[in-house]
């Protein structure tokens, strides 16, 4: 990527939105307002990776920071597992903020982020997702032993990237969790929330 690629779908917005995204991402601010799926590839991890290269060299507290704007009702959880692995292994800081919901497998690459912030009424959903399985016994056999291995991942995720006690995960394993900005704090999802704990100036 020598230059600034418009990310999936911006194309068909008016010339002055396309000159804001241009902004923003020279300024290293990513906008993630769309269900999870492979285009995350072009709009957000090949964009870290790209920071990444550029910071080579250069002490951690002297690279500029990435900040990714999100918004998402979740989707694909395989694209979400590579999202995380790319923010977890940026060394150039994440900061992830979330905006009106951000859910399921979003929720995951909101949970990798080096800093979270939220605004006030920003909601977070955690739950187990979902799956359909048709064929035949051996292989649906095997396709649910490869998924509950992936519960287990997400469980050490979680816990490790919040305050969850597991017995507070596992209870609300199969549950919709939702969660507004405050709760979101007390369990550790959110660092700061806008307003109560950060000026918007700071982040802008």
């Amino acid at each position: 990527m020598d230059g600034f690629v418009i990310p999936t779908g911006i194309g068909n917005q008016s010339s002055a939105y396309e000159e804001m995204y241009r902004e923003y991402l020279e300024d290293r601010v990513l906008v993630f307002n769309d269900e999870v799926n492979d285009n995350m590839v072009e709009d957000i991890v090949l964009y870290i990776l790209k920071w990444n290269k550029e910071d080579i060299g250069l002490p951690i507290e002297c690279r500029k920071k990435i900040r990714i704007y999100m918004s998402s009702v979740g989707g694909d959880t395989f694209v979400s597992q590579n999202v995380v692995d790319v923010i977890l292994a940026s060394k150039t800081p994440i900061i992830g903020i979330g905006l009106s919901l951000v859910a399921s497998a979003c929720y995951h690459c909101y949970l990798a982020c080096h800093e979270r912030i939220a605004f006030k009424n920003s909601i977070f959903l955690q739950h187990d997702g979902s799956v359909s399985i048709s064929n035949s016994a051996k292989k649906v056999k095997d396709t649910v032993a490869f998924f509950e291995s992936g519960d287990m991942r997400t469980k050490e995720f979680v816990l490790s990237r919040t305050k969850m006690t597991e017995e507070f995960y596992d209870q609300y394993y199969d549950s919709e969790l939702y969660m507004y900005a405050d709760r979101a704090k007390e369990l550790g999802v959110v660092d700061k929330i806008i307003g109560i704990d950060i000026d918007l100036d700071e982040i802008l």
